[in-house]
This record gives C-alpha cells, structure tokens and sequence, in this order.
C-alpha cells in the first residue's frame, strides 16, 4: 500500500545533511529561523522508513523552508517505541545542532509536535527559553496518563509555565476516541494561565487528517498553522 500523501504540495528545496539530520534550507541565504518537527510515537517501525522520510514531515518540512525557515525532523524513537530519555536526548542533541548551523538564527527557533510526541514538550512549556519563540501541536496526545507523563509531569500542568510563548494547536473534530479527551483540560490550563494560545480546528478532519483527508478544510488548516508558526518566528506572510 502506497504512503500516503500530504494534502498541500512539497515544492522542491534545497537540503543539507548535518550531524545526522537532514535540513530543508529557504532560498535565501541569510541565517534564518529553523522549525524543528518531532514526529509522534508509537508508530508501527517494522517495514517503515524513519519518520523523517515519510511523505508527511518531508511536506511540512518543505513547506517551512519555502516559506523563510530552515527545518528538520528529528527521528527521535527509530523503534517507534515511546522511550523519554532516548527522545529528549535526540531533541536536545538536534536542537543544539540546528542553532549552532550557519544557516540558522539561533535565537529564533520553533518546535512542533505531533501526536504522541507531544508529552516530550512539557520541559520547554515548564521553563521556555529565550531562543524559542513559538511551539506547534497538531493532533496531541495531552492530559493524562501513562503515555503523557514525562518524568512525572504532564502537559496540562507544565503549560502553566509557558508564559508569553506562542502555542499553535489543532485538533480535529473526528479525533481518536481515547485522544480526543486528553485536549480539552490542556485548553482549558492554557487559557486559564493566560497563555497566548491560538487554536486551528479543523471539525471534520481526522487525527492525521493532513495525510488523510485531502479536502479545502485540511489544507486550510494546514496552511494556516504554517503561516502562524513562521509568521512567530519573524518570517513575513507571503
């Protein structure tokens, strides 16, 4: 069965290997924001090809460089396995890669998660840096429960600590059953700590509705978180 495709176009850009990632570079040659898109876990690995190669990642890390940021994939559980000190080991070693890469402004920096990977965001939620200037979570597993525990800490409550960091979400309205009530309580926290949150919906989408389901209402809200997200990290619209 062939993977399936993203539901906007993959234009064609340059890319760059570097300390075993792959960057999407942006046509200009100036140091640039850099996306960092980390992949949800668990997956089904046997057979497959590491997430930084499925047609997914590679649409939205084009996507990024053809709109002024530099981006990458982190293939942070090559087993497809949830493990948090192997994930948060990977993001830390390719986070400090990218911002160290002469094509990147270090200081400008955006993280996106999806899926089950978005428990490994609760450090940065917790304590944001300076460098990062935006955070993404599309479809997220958030709330409670095992698989969103990291170190003993859910989203839910690390967002209280985000601040002033732009947080873009989506969610979709035909989510999985046992993902669909894990968002609401981390809505909920963020607004309620006053959280400068900006929600995407997207009601008749699926989780992985951007491979899925290819219709005007999916690449709306992919466009749109694209555009919230680079426009976040200083990079003009249009």
């Amino acid at each position: 069965m062939p993977e399936p495709s993203f539901v906007l176009p993959t234009p064609d850009v340059a890319r760059e290997s570097h300390e075993g990632l792959e960057l999407y570079l942006p046509a200009a040659a100036e140091p640039a924001p850099a996306v960092i898109l980390v992949h949800g876990v668990p997956y089904q690995a046997e057979g497959r090809s590491r997430p930084s190669a499925w047609l997914i990642y590679q649409g939205y890390a084009s996507q990024l460089a053809d709109r002024g940021c530099v981006a990458t994939v982190v293939d942070h559980s090559p087993d497809g396995l949830p493990d948090d000190d192997r994930s948060l080991t990977a993001l830390s070693k390719a986070i400090a890669a990218v911002r160290a890469h002469p094509r990147v402004d270090g200081d400008r920096v955006g993280l996106w998660y999806f899926s089950g990977g978005a428990p490994l965001c609760v450090d940065l939620l917790r304590d944001p840096p300076a460098w990062l200037r935006c955070l993404g979570l599309t479809y997220p597993v958030l709330g409670d429960g095992e698989l969103v525990t990291i170190r003993g800490v859910h989203p839910v409550d690390a967002v209280a600590g985000a601040g002033g960091l732009p947080i873009v979400m989506t969610v979709v309205g035909r989510e999985l059953p046992d993902v669909a009530p894990t968002q609401p309580p981390f809505i909920e926290a963020a607004r309620a700590a006053g959280v400068a949150l900006e929600l995407i919906e997207v009601p008749d989408g699926r989780h992985g509705f951007d491979v899925l389901d290819h219709t005007d209402e999916s690449r709306a809200a992919v466009a749109a978180a694209l555009t919230v997200m680079t426009m976040k990290l200083g990079v003009p619209a249009g």
